[in-house]
């Protein structure tokens, strides 16, 4: 998969190009605002992929020859991980409510900045940690490389929302989600194309430097948003309240069309969990020592370049021209044919593979089709269940789903028995196109009707 660093020129030069024709279609007021918020996000996403590929590599790597005992059950590397997901989830809930916090007394970019010093802070500490690969080193850097992506992301939009009117958050939305899907394949590639040179430590040292760099835009961002918009935004209904939870629980309750959206999600995040241990597992079978981190880094480069591409070219012409309901296929089905070829061959380009059938597809087309379901829904219902879905039932998804895996992980054990987990994907994957033939001719009807009246 190196070939994707080779052709970085030209690819460069195609995103360039796509991204100036982007900017080109908005308000010339508006171009630098939008050239500052999608080098934020930018950033912020390509250090994660800096650490990701990383940061698993050296857990998994760690643990792979004889892997640990819990409480008297013996795990291997691929378990393990699963452990440290479930530990996030906790650290995840804990970092929400921390967040609602601070940004109750902190707005925009001072509240960016706080977060932006706090992992600066740890990346310092951590470059100086890592140069001794200790068991407790692992597990926090670790769980502090998905901290950082959940506070820092959550800043970011906390910031975007609070930039201005509404309006031009939506004008520049499109163009800062594409700086995310590039963010997550610029980290990836360049792990991958110097991955003999990027030692934990040293990915601190620049993950720092790109938080420095980070900082400069936020400052110069709260300058161009106070000129942009004299008058501060007025306190609207977006924080998001224990009512607003309620009255999402209810509606969707009360809703066969919102269950549909809420199973969709669950589904999503038990699939996603077991067919993430299905390729760690294989990875580990096939792969050792340093070559981890490079394989899992060109793996990573891999999906996010497909990511990519689908989002170039393929996302807006299906969902313009074919529809929501077919772009909501894509995903279940790619990952039913990635599923079946595992089983049959359970190969490490099979199990490699379906990291990039479920993300691949995840990043692009399935999140864009996925948003478009709540577009013919009433305002206020789409509010409190959007808010529901995203807030708790995504969270609680994850931390039931990573269980689950686990759970099963310990019925089919050894990597001979991982390829019959494949059944149980499958399974669930039929169910999720159950669930999405219905929503489908539910969202026809209810885009109709919108468009009668």
């Amino acid at each position: 998969m190196g070939w994707i660093w080779t052709l970085r020129l030209p690819l460069t030069v195609l995103f360039s190009a796509y991204v100036i024709k982007e900017l080109w279609l908005l308000r010339k007021h508006e171009r630098w605002h939008a050239v500052l918020m999608f080098s934020y996000f930018f950033l912020i996403i390509s250090t994660y992929w800096i650490i990701k590929p990383i940061k698993k590599a050296l857990l998994v790597g760690y643990y792979q020859a004889a892997g640990l005992t819990v409480l008297g059950l013996h795990l291997n590397a691929a378990q393990l991980e699963l452990v440290a997901k479930e530990i996030n989830m906790f650290i995840a809930l804990i970092a929400a409510l921390f967040f609602a916090k601070i940004a109750s007394h902190f707005k925009r970019e001072r509240l960016a900045l706080l977060i932006i010093a706090f992992f600066l802070f740890g990346f310092t500490l951590f470059a100086l940690l890592l140069s001794n690969t200790e068991p407790l080193t692992i597990w926090l850097f670790y769980l502090y490389g998905d901290l950082f992506v959940t506070l820092m992301v959550a800043s970011f939009f906390a910031f975007l929302n609070d930039s201005g009117d509404v309006y031009t958050a939506y004008r520049v939305y499109g163009l800062i989600v594409l700086g995310g899907v590039m963010g997550g394949f610029f980290g990836s590639a360049v792990v991958a194309g110097y991955a003999g040179k990027f030692e934990p430590s040293l990915a601190s040292i620049i993950c720092s430097g790109l938080l420095i760099v980070i900082a400069i835009i936020v400052w110069r961002l709260g300058k161009s948003v106070k000129l942009l918009f004299p008058t501060e935004p007025s306190e609207t209904t977006t924080a998001c309240g224990y009512k607003t939870l309620l009255y999402g629980l209810r509606d969707i309750i009360g809703s066969p069309y919102l269950l549909g959206i809420a199973s969709i999600v669950g589904l999503y995040e038990i699939v996603s969990s077991i067919m993430d241990y299905q390729f760690t597992s294989t990875v580990l079978h096939f792969v050792s020592g340093e070559q981890l981190k490079v394989y899992f880094a060109s793996v990573y480069s891999f999906t996010n370049f497909t990511s990519l591409m689908l989002q170039l070219f393929l996302t807006r012409l299906i969902m313009t021209h074919i529809g929501v309901d077919i772009a909501l296929l894509f995903l279940p089905v790619t990952a039913i044919a990635g599923e079946a070829a595992f089983a049959l061959m359970p190969v490490l380009l099979a199990g490699s593979l379906l990291n990039t059938f479920d993300n691949a597809f995840s990043y692009s087309i399935n999140q864009s089709a996925k948003e478009m379901l709540y577009v013919p829904m009433k305002r206020e219902e789409k509010y409190h269940a959007k808010a529901f879905i995203d807030i708790f039932m995504l969270r609680s998804a994850k931390a039931i789903a990573v269980a689950i895996s686990l759970m099963m992980t310990l019925i089919f054990v050894g990597f001979k028995n991982v390829r019959w987990l494949s059944i149980v994907v499958i399974s669930l994957l039929m169910i999720w196109l159950t669930v999405i033939r219905y929503i489908g001719r539910t969202y026809k009807k209810m885009e109709r009707a919108v468009k009668i009246l």
